[in-house]
């Protein structure tokens, strides 16, 4: 089985496409962030990894918080954001959101398909940008947000990782815009997709 995506491998039954979006991914992981590290972002998946096969979290600052949203984010409320915040800041905390859900993404897919699981990202050197994002407030959201409170803006306190989210997004599924064609098929047809999100999200205790 391979050990990265590829498109001349015929093992892999992904599309172009969607395996160009997943090593955009897989890069974007592995490179400095806003506020940690190509090495800590790398550390996160592995602990995401560690934490969904039942192991104990890492030692690092972050590492029970990283458990946590791996394997239980089901069970994460204001409490336990306020929590994180204090122990790491709001904004490392919403990139560490950004980087263990996007890497559980792509880990779920490459299972599902049959592949055997992807090497982690290699980590690129560099500093974190420590860019921040001005317009940013706390409304009714569990963390502050730049814009409405709705699922798109969930990451828009650190802005890399909000448009790698929706890169990772139209990769997976739809694009926003494509997300207001009921008529689009991208491998299923729209209403089969929705069925599938939608049961997989009641599976997994998603809600907003």
């Amino acid at each position: 089985m391979s050990s990265r995506p590829d498109a001349d491998d015929p093992e892999i039954a992904l599309p172009v496409r969607t395996i160009d979006g997943i090593n955009r991914a897989r890069r974007h992981l592995g490179a400095p962030g806003t506020w940690f590290t190509g090495a800590e972002r790398v550390a996160m998946l592995g602990a995401a990894r560690a934490a969904i096969a039942g192991g104990a979290p890492s030692t690092e600052p972050w590492g029970p918080i990283a458990h946590r949203v791996a394997a239980e984010a089901h069970t994460i409320d204001q409490t336990v954001v306020d929590d994180a915040a204090a122990a790491i800041g709001i904004a490392p905390y919403v990139e560490l959101v950004g980087v263990i859900s996007k890497g559980v993404a792509i880990d779920t897919t490459i299972r599902g398909v049959g592949i055997d699981e992807l090497p982690l990202p290699e980590p690129e050197p560099g500093a974190p940008s420590r860019a921040e994002v001005p317009g940013a407030k706390k409304r009714s959201a569990f963390v502050p947000i730049d814009g409405p409170a709705y699922p798109p803006a969930a990451l828009s306190l650190v802005a890399a990782e909000s448009s790698a989210l929706e890169d990772l997004h139209d990769t997976l599924y739809l694009s926003y815009p494509e997300m207001a064609d009921q008529t689009i098929v991208k491998g299923l047809p729209r209403h089969r997709l929705e069925l599938v999100a939608a049961r997989t999200s009641l599976i997994n205790d998603c809600f907003y």
